[in-house]
């Protein structure tokens, strides 16, 4: 078994979604945590010899660091297949990847608008069209996932999956940001209670 270093944050939600892989997995692994907000660690030196771009998280596999959240749960789905996160439909899998990186592209740079606009930036900076383009982008994906939900336990067939992992993670923040599941997007909520209720969802916070 390999050993695992992974430096990560609490909130950050692609930090989440490697937690929750390794967690699925039954992995273990020694954290770093990093503190950002007061002391900007992923900024020095000795963090950017590990990861040059400064972005978390970064897992270090006897030695060797891999960044960026979605090479990393593909390394780990590789080198660990049981349980697979990765359904065996080729067609399902190109589903799975389509779903993740809107998840990890458009959608999250829309709760990126309102975290910083609405909680981040000095009143005066703060662009209120932005948030409210950003809110709209959120409902928007809101609807698209409940429907790619319809009939489905998971948004793939085949079972749990990256794509799951990633959209509870965007869950998450979604709610930190005080913007709640719309009770008429059943198949949204339905889904999300199953995925907070797998042992795994306790590395959300850990």
């Amino acid at each position: 078994m390999p050993k695992f270093v992974l430096y990560h944050t609490i909130q950050s939600p692609f930090a989440r979604k490697v937690r929750i892989a390794m967690a699925e997995k039954g992995l273990t692994y020694e954290k770093v945590l990093l503190d950002l907000a007061t002391k900007a660690e992923h900024r020095k030196p000795e963090y950017l010899r590990l990861n040059p771009h400064g972005r978390i998280p970064t897992l270090i596999v006897d030695g060797i660091p891999i960044y960026e959240s979605t090479s990393i749960v593909e390394y780990l789905n590789e080198a660990f297949p049981n349980p697979p996160l990765l359904p065996k439909s080729l067609i399902e899998r190109a589903r799975v990847r389509m779903i993740e990186e809107t998840i990890d592209g458009p959608y999250m740079e829309a709760l990126r608008t309102v975290l910083f606009n609405v909680f981040r930036l000095p009143p005066a900076e703060r662009n209120t069209k932005a948030v409210e383009e950003a809110r709209k982008k959120i409902g928007w994906h809101n609807d698209w996932l409940d429907r790619e939900l319809a009939g489905r336990e998971f948004l793939v067939n085949g079972g749990i999956s990256v794509a799951d992992i990633a959209g509870l993670c965007a869950m998450e923040f979604q709610r930190r940001l005080e913007i709640g599941i719309d009770p008429r997007h059943r198949n949204l909520v339905t889904w999300y209670d199953r995925m907070k209720s797998r042992p795994s969802a306790r590395a959300l916070m850990e």
